[in-house]
């Protein structure tokens, strides 16, 4: 009995430090983002997201992953002065879902460059596109900048990402 305790002891160990040093394909992040709309004053806005590493597929030194989040573009406005009646300002944003293809370049041990493509499902649906750069902390975090487009919306990303274990 003592025997069966302590093998299994030594396999519990043996598994949890092999969780412990394997990258997790699952995270989450999120972040803030510096957006512009044409016609309207720059606003901040937020994102947040949840992404699955897929691997990489076959093509040395890629990584492959598929993302899906919220993003919240912030208030845009614009002012306009009009005759007789002074200053008028109309305000705006884009809020929704999103979904897309992550591919992953690892141009030195801690540095990955990024390309993302997809949709956009919410306020500003149609097309998502996105290229940045990402810096790995540690093995659960990594810190990106990224600059994505949408059919109106473009943003200037700053994210935290986080594997989970």
């Amino acid at each position: 009995m003592k025997k069966n305790v302590l093998v299994s002891m030594v396999l519990a160990a043996s598994i949890g430090s092999m969780s412990v040093n394997a990258k997790e394909p699952i995270y989450i992040g999120g972040g803030l983002g510096l957006n512009s709309l044409t016609g309207f004053d720059d606003a901040t806005g937020f994102q947040f997201f949840g992404g699955y590493e897929l691997g990489d597929m076959g093509a040395k030194g890629f990584n492959f992953a598929v993302e899906a989040g919220y993003m919240d573009s912030g208030e845009f406005e614009r002012s306009t002065t009009i005759p007789f009646l002074g200053t008028v300002t109309v305000a705006t944003e884009a809020k929704g879902i999103w979904a897309t293809g992550v591919a992953a370049y690892a141009a030195s041990p801690t540095v990955d460059l990024l390309a993302r493509l997809g949709l956009d499902f919410g306020d500003d649906d149609g097309l998502m596109i996105g290229i940045g750069i990402g810096f790995d902390v540690n093995k659960q975090m990594q810190l990106r900048g990224e600059f994505v487009t949408r059919d109106n919306v473009d943003s200037l990303q700053f994210n935290v990402v986080y594997h989970l274990n």
